[in-house]
């Protein structure tokens, strides 16, 4: 499939604020600073597109992008991240669990 448009959608840390219009959503789900918001940059071609860094942990909410208007990329909290502290690896954790 070519990807002849994404555009960024909404940020939220509720799942239930996620888009509710039935399309399909692909999430990136993984360790922290594996490159999940590089996969999707360089899926759609578009740099920059998703927030990355050379800093684990970068990606703090649920991202949607919304590609060829047909289907999401969504864009997951890395897990793993030993130096956060406890609570906020918590908090991730169950920002991540809620959307799965």
């Amino acid at each position: 499939m070519l990807i002849k448009s994404a555009e960024f959608i909404i940020s939220n840390t509720d799942y239930l604020k996620c888009p509710q219009d039935g399309k399909p959503e692909y999430a990136f789900i993984g360790r922290s600073n594996v490159g999940k918001s590089s996969l999707i940059n360089m899926l759609t071609n578009r740099k920059g597109l998703a927030m990355t860094s050379s800093t684990p942990g970068k990606t703090m909410l649920i991202n949607h992008f919304l590609i060829n208007g047909e289907w999401y990329l969504v864009d997951l909290p890395g897990y793993g991240y030993a130096r956060r502290g406890k609570e906020n690896r918590d908090r991730l954790q169950q920002i991540i669990e809620d959307y799965v």
